[in-house]
């Protein structure tokens, strides 16, 4: 393949791709030849992709399709955190046994606004986060599935796109740091019935909060591991904003049909800047992990500041 039509071959290193297709046919012929030269080279291939996609590659690579990696543990739109973290352990474990590596990934086709806003949030500071390992990413991108709008934040999380003009590079992408400013939601509102509201005036509360979550996670009939996934989340983001926000700190939670939801707000002076908690903070390094451990924890982590102050909000599906 030509250096024009290959997103990342053996000697390409890193690189962050937008594979746009807008037919099966065309998905087949993008990804068909880069997926057999891979596996010609004996590199690894991991693709967390569509219920369509996966069908159309798998058909199309016929007796290969058992020569490549078809999600995993982690891997999965259902925790948009973990996802995330889950492919930076798959790149470091190639780096550690010294394995050429791909990954291509592809929202599902059901995620919500708010979802998709974080999956393409992840993408925009995957430069950022994945370039160390080397490793080529492509994620790819139906463009009969999404309105122009949607395309269009698409190619500015992007450095690289790959379609029918081939390889090329894409001249609106964003910077992180300002992609995330620019694009940074709204907090979501609590609703009038809460599930759970507590006041934190200091560290001596964080107990009590971590029982009333558990608590919590045993009402709204959570398996273990999720609810220890909140307590943990919101016990590091809560720790942060009475050590460096302003107290009191007050956690409020409520549920829907598929999802629970927490906000933790503080009366702090200084916001968490959009980029924070994406990469991993060195395993010696006494801060910075707590915003770092919520996100890849929780589904769906923002953050926001006003005059008020700063406020971190968490969604986990049920």
């Amino acid at each position: 393949m030509s250096a024009a039509a290959d997103p990342g071959g053996r000697s390409a290193g890193f690189a962050q791709v937008a594979v746009l297709y807008s037919s099966d046919s065309q998905l087949r012929n993008l990804l068909l030849p880069y997926l057999a030269g891979a596996l010609a080279r004996r590199e690894d291939v991991l693709l967390v992709i569509s219920v369509t996609a996966e069908r159309v590659l798998r058909d199309a690579l016929r007796d290969a399709a058992g020569s490549v990696q078809w999600g995993g543990p982690g891997l999965s739109c259902s925790r948009l955190g973990r996802m995330f973290g889950a492919f930076g352990d798959y790149l470091e474990q190639r780096r550690r046994a010294g394995v050429p590596a791909h990954v291509i990934g592809e929202p599902d086709s059901d995620l919500s606004s708010e979802r998709l806003s974080q999956y393409l949030r992840h993408l925009s500071m995957a430069n950022e986060v994945y370039a160390a390992y080397g490793c080529p990413m492509l994620f790819l991108w139906d463009e009969r599935r999404y309105p122009p709008e949607v395309m269009a934040h698409v190619r500015a999380v992007h450095p690289l796109l790959f379609g029918s003009r081939g390889l090329i590079v894409n001249t609106e992408y964003c910077a992180p740091v300002d992609y995330l400013t620019a694009n940074a939601p709204s907090a979501p509102a609590a609703p009038v019935d809460l599930d759970l509201d507590l006041l934190l005036d200091s560290a001596d509360g964080l107990a009590a909060l971590r029982r009333r979550l558990r608590s919590w996670g045993t009402d709204a009939a959570l398996g273990d591991r999720d609810t220890e996934d909140i307590v943990i989340a919101v016990d590091e983001i809560a720790t942060n904003a009475l050590e460096h926000g302003q107290p009191p700190a007050r956690v409020r939670g409520w549920s829907t049909a598929d999802a629970v939801f927490v906000r933790v707000d503080d009366h702090g002076r200084t916001g968490i800047p959009q980029t924070t908690g994406y990469i991993r903070p060195p395993t010696n390094a006494r801060r910075g992990r707590g915003v770092w451990m919520a996100r890849h924890l929780a589904d769906v982590l923002t953050t926001h500041h006003s005059s008020t102050g700063t406020t971190v909000a968490m969604r986990f599906p049920r």
